[in-house]
């Protein structure tokens, strides 16, 4: 690592410290990853989750990987990204930035969706999207999807770690402790993400799950029988009451947003995995009728199919 020169640490997770550093060859700004966990072998560095993940799933809206670095002897290992200007919880919490407008959120959302499309299509869900885990360029026109320490491949076998997602963005099977669980758990959270660009601030907030739970069932209404049958009986399963709650309108909690924004993030945040769209769903929906492409597409190509399709690449 000795051609990077740290400038400042950008911020730590469960997996790794993040630091912006300085190629003194090139004289280009990256961002520097230290992971936690110790490697001693290459092959079991290539075989993390995030390093698999990263070199198959290769899309102008996930952040790119550039070089994976090793430290002989102490087992560190570092992982070379493109650098973003910000995330997007910074830009949320930035309160001399004005709101984003509908228009801003469409372009934002459907690159998400892109990026999504394109993760689980090719064999991986994030599980930990939320707005500290989305990247914005300097002109926040480009976001990019970003950490995926606690990604999984689509097909990988059951049980999965019940801690998946920030709180506010935890879909209610993980809360209830489902054993399996799918990319659906992302397009939960694309709801609560997409609700918080209206309004700055989490749909759903709590200090604990049953509080985070509470909060959905005020918001969306408590889940039913016909609604999720299985949800029910998982909350019997870990003793677990939902209250009774009848949710309010969306329009009521997100007065700015559009009726198809409100048809697509109640959709999205449906109660019953199997009823929210998929990625590709997603992006096929009104709200994106008129979405406006970002400078980096190639706008002779159709806007909606142009990053859709999957990047050739050999296994890991």
């Amino acid at each position: 690592m000795e051609k990077y020169v740290k400038i400042k640490k950008l911020g730590e997770g469960s997996y790794g410290i993040v630091y912006e550093a300085l190629n003194k060859l090139t004289g280009e700004v990256v961002a520097i990853k230290k992971l936690k966990r110790k490697c001693t072998l290459e092959e079991e560095c290539k075989n993390l989750i995030e390093v698999k993940a990263l070199r198959r799933i290769k899309h102008p809206n996930i952040v790119k990987l550039k070089e994976i670095n090793g430290e002989n002897g102490n087992g560190n290992v570092f992982l070379v990204f493109e650098c973003m200007e910000c995330s997007l919880y910074d830009r949320l919490k930035n309160i001399r930035m004005v709101s984003f407008s509908e228009s801003e959120i469409k372009s934002l959302c459907f690159q998400l969706f892109q990026g999504l499309a394109h993760m689980h299509g090719n064999g991986y869900f994030h599980r930990d999207l939320k707005p500290d885990n989305l990247l914005l360029s300097k002109d926040h026109g480009i976001i990019k999807i970003a950490d995926l320490g606690q990604a999984r491949e689509t097909d990988g076998e059951p049980p999965y770690t019940d801690y998946v997602t920030t709180r506010r963005y935890r879909a209610p099977e993980v809360f209830l402790r489902s054993s399996v669980h799918d990319p659906a758990v992302d397009m939960w959270a694309m709801g609560a993400i997409m609700a918080e660009l209206f309004t700055r601030q989490p749909l759903f907030k709590g200090d604990n799950g049953g509080e985070v739970l509470y909060n959905i069932c005020s918001v969306i209404g408590s889940p039913t029988e016909s609604k999720w049958k299985l949800g029910l009986q998982l909350a019997v399963n870990m003793n677990y009451q939902f209250p009774d709650l009848p949710g309010v309108p969306l329009a009521s909690l997100l007065p700015s947003a559009s009726s198809e924004a409100l048809c697509l993030i109640a959709t999205l945040l449906s109660w019953n995995p199997c009823l929210r769209p998929t990625a590709m769903e997603a992006l096929e929906h009104p709200f994106f009728d008129d979405v406006t492409p970002p400078i980096h597409v190639n706008k002779d190509l159709p806007w909606k199919r142009a990053l859709l399709k999957p990047a050739r690449s050999s296994k890991i």
